[in-house]
């Protein structure tokens, strides 16, 4: 039994970083949004949030929209599901699938199960958001330098910034025509590229030059992600002006203050 759970372990090691259950940006920014909603995480009830885990991994019918409606009903805020219980229930599933306790299967279906549910909660937390953002200026845009089979972590971190007051917009698998065209014809406060392990620092130094070209004034450029698990120097070797996880310090560094985001929520508690 030892021995298999050390060939599965091995096994793990080689499987490419896009075919993992939950992505680089996944990874991090679910975790790092859980824990860094205290306010809400304190309100976690346990028992659903082990229910909406279980009924995400389940592997013939779907009952998420159901679960998802009873905790509406029960008093629990669409921001508090988005942030702390889809979270918790997508790290959840990826541990168990480090535990050998759910299938690469099960967890697939969970996860795309979980982000189907976040366009039941509004506009703040669909992949493009409020439609007039596809032309506006300003904001903050959010690329995957690659395209991943799990596009979760980075519309709940989008939602996220949306509640905060930030208008974004999340570009996925862009080519560098693309981000040329975009990076051309938008201007944008802070510009975040999420990369995993196995992106190369050549393909990303290239976006890096590219949204430089490109920018008539070009925004701050933040590389983060799974690809900093490296010993290389990311910053380095890609161009960026930032080399984070956190995406708090990200908008920090592009000049957007935590301060303004406290206001921002309390203003709409209020309200």
């Amino acid at each position: 039994m030892a021995d298999q759970s050390k060939n599965n372990s091995a096994q793990r090691q080689h499987v490419p970083s896009g075919d993992v259950p939950v992505d680089a940006l996944a990874t991090h920014v679910l975790s790092m949004i859980a824990k860094k909603n205290a306010e809400s995480a304190a309100q976690l009830d346990l028992d659903i949030a082990e229910r909406l885990r279980d009924v995400a991994a389940e592997p013939t019918v779907n009952t998420v929209p159901e679960l998802i409606s009873e905790m509406l009903k029960a008093g629990i805020s669409p921001d508090t599901i988005a942030t702390v219980y889809i979270p918790h229930a997508a790290r959840q599933m990826g541990e168990d699938w480090c535990d050998d306790n759910l299938s690469f299967a099960r967890v697939t279906i969970g996860t795309a199960r979980l982000q189907s549910s976040l366009r039941t909660l509004g506009t703040d937390w669909t992949s493009q958001g409020y439609p007039d953002e596809r032309h506006a200026d300003g904001g903050a845009i959010v690329i995957i330098a690659k395209d991943p089979y799990h596009t979760l972590g980075a519309m709940v971190l989008c939602g996220q910034l949306r509640r905060m007051g930030l208008s974004v917009r999340l570009a996925m698998g862009v080519s560098t025509q693309e981000l040329r065209k975009l990076f051309f014809d938008t201007s944008f406060d802070a510009a975040l590229i999420s990369a995993s392990a196995s992106e190369s620092l050549e393909s990303l130094r290239e976006y890096v030059d590219v949204i430089r070209q490109s920018s008539a004034v070009c925004p701050p450029i933040i590389v983060g992600g799974n690809v900093l698990d490296q010993d290389e120097d990311v910053k380095a070797a890609t161009g960026a002006d930032l080399t984070t996880r956190d995406p708090m310090e990200a908008l920090e560094h592009c000049g957007i203050p935590r301060s303004s985001y406290k206001e921002t929520l309390q203003q709409e508690r209020r309200t």
